[in-house]
């Protein structure tokens, strides 16, 4: 069924284009590191920038050599004082049969100038290269359709779709997604891997809401600082603070773990979801 030819003839003839989707994971890495070493590059030139103006302000006079790029920085700028980042050293380990710690990250400080220069000229040609060759890529399990009006896709959404037992697979539509509303990365996604992912998160979800109330209990609790008390022997001494922070205690601190408690909730899922759920 996932071939251009299959689909138009599914559809009819009022298909007008046809694209299966692909999985562009690397590609789509190397645009996203592309993205932001460009963004460094754009920052530290711009610093950069902002100080040799103050420094020729400062001079009272704009003085530029007539050598190159690099004479006209380091004329107000030393070396030392260019924008420097730093990065983490990968450090590759490989260990069989025992458990040995891994040494600390190795940090290097690098000029972010010409270290963003040297990553992006050695990107943006394999991002070329990738994507004038992007029908080499693996076909995924879903494709967009488009049709020569409106009232030809609606008909198309309401054809019958084969019976499961006649066919290994399972179809699923939806009419004029925008770009933003798709989440690219799940496209790949097989119907039974996302099966297998709405259980496990459900399963999260539902664990996550019978020990929550854990964390709420102990909150009610603080409220109630006598009756704590009284259950809770070595909880005495709690009673012989101020009484401007036992008031403290008892009324405005269980009111802030609450709100903190209620707002971890919804980010909780929303991190989950876009993962799990779709």
């Amino acid at each position: 069924m996932l071939t251009v030819e299959k689909i138009k003839e599914r559809f009819g003839p009022h298909v007008e284009t046809v694209w299966i989707n692909r999985d562009y994971k690397d590609l789509q890495d190397l645009v996203d590191e592309r993205n932001k070493d460009a963004l460094t590059l754009e920052g530290a030139e711009t610093k950069l920038i902002k100080t040799c103006n103050k420094k020729a302000i400062k001079k009272g006079r704009v003085e530029i050599p007539e050598n190159s790029e690099q004479n006209i920085w380091t004329y107000y700028i030393p070396e030392k004082k260019r924008p420097h980042h730093r990065l983490q050293k990968p450090i590759i380990n490989l260990f069989f049969g025992k458990k040995v710690p891994l040494p600390p990250p190795q940090l290097i400080q690098v000029d972010s100038i010409n270290w963003s220069r040297t990553e992006l000229a050695r990107l943006i040609p394999e991002i070329e290269k990738q994507q004038a060759d992007h029908e080499s890529a693996k076909q995924l399990n879903s494709a967009f359709v488009t049709f020569t009006s409106l009232e030809a896709a609606h008909r198309a959404a309401q054809l019958p779709l084969p019976e499961k037992k006649h066919v290994p697979y399972k179809l699923e539509r939806t009419l004029a997604p925008k770009p933003a509303e798709i989440i690219w990365s799940n496209l790949r996604i097989s119907y039974p891997e996302r099966t297998v992912r709405f259980a496990i998160t459900t399963g999260f979800v539902v664990t996550m809401i019978i020990f929550w109330a854990i964390p709420v209990a102990f909150v009610g609790s603080i409220s109630n600082i006598n009756y704590l008390t009284n259950k809770v022997g070595f909880l005495h001494f709690i009673l012989d603070i101020p009484p401007v922070i036992l008031g403290v205690v008892t009324g405005l601190l269980p009111s802030v773990m609450l709100a903190i408690l209620m707002a971890l909730l919804p980010i909780v899922l929303r991190c989950i979801s876009p993962r799990c759920l779709c």
